[in-house]
């Protein structure tokens, strides 16, 4: 495939991605636009606090990211010799503790929100049913090997279009606590979607591997948007998410 031509489809990824991530914008600003109570804010925040602890869009296994960062590392320790080894190693170490801050800000939001502990056996149960459809698309496409992962990588976080809202929103102290919050993980999350798009480029190198990505990209992101609607106790909306996949939707401006 000529440079020319890898080009053209990764910035057709770039805009197709560009188009869910400013459909869940759309809905994240919907909630945010209206004064909400403590409980709803609890809601929503009860499974994001889940998808920060075991959420599937960068690993598979149920234990979660920082479950299995810390049982890759630990088994890695003993092993590393090389310079690259040890960057990459040290490259992990940041991951892992970006990864628990962004569980740590959550969960402590939660608590401040409803008075009480993150109780670990409450946290297992907040996934809602939305939210388990996600994770068996990405577990169905990680079997497609190379492709699915990239696919599952390029997908996740949305492109931090949920931090992107929740950290415009304030006026009493919870909404003041998200925003801190949300204005922490967004700038973490922009640079792992940078990451992810180069990833896409370097790696696939034929037409029908990039039909492929593409499937996969609107596939996953589909069921991203139901899962927004889900987290925030809206109705999911078949038609407007055919309508995002369509492109109807105006580009999300992202500002730091």
């Amino acid at each position: 495939m000529d440079k020319e031509r890898k080009e053209q489809l990764s910035r057709e990824l770039v805009e197709l991605g560009g188009h869910f991530w400013a459909g869940e914008a759309e809905i994240s600003r919907q909630f945010f636009s209206e004064k909400r109570s403590a409980d709803e804010q609890a809601r929503w925040l009860r499974l994001q606090v889940y998808k920060e602890m075991y959420g599937s869009g960068l690993v598979g296994p149920k234990e979660g990211i920082i479950r299995s960062f810390l049982d890759d590392l630990r088994q890695r320790i003993e092993t590393i010799s090389t310079m690259a080894e040890r960057g990459d190693f040290e490259r992990d170490l940041r991951v892992l503790r970006e990864e628990f801050t962004h569980f740590k800000l959550f969960a402590d939001a939660l608590e401040s929100v409803t008075g009480k502990p993150v109780d670990k056996d409450e946290l297992k149960t907040w996934q809602l049913p939305e939210d388990k459809k996600l994770q068996a698309v990405r577990d169905e496409f990680r079997k497609s090997g190379k492709v699915g992962e990239l696919a599952i990588m390029f997908t996740e976080g949305g492109g931090s279009s949920l931090f992107f809202e929740g950290k415009k929103i304030g006026g009493d102290p919870v909404s003041d606590t998200i925003a801190q919050v949300c204005s922490v993980i967004f700038t973490d999350e922009l640079e792992h979607g940078e990451h992810s798009a180069n990833d896409v480029d370097e790696e696939i190198d034929t037409e029908e591997d990039w039909a492929k990505v593409r499937e996969m990209v609107t596939a996953i992101c589909q069921q991203r948007l139901r899962m927004r609607y889900s987290m925030f106790g809206m109705p999911v909306d078949e038609q407007r998410i055919e309508e995002i996949t369509e492109g109807e939707i105006e580009p999300l401006k992202m500002t730091v």
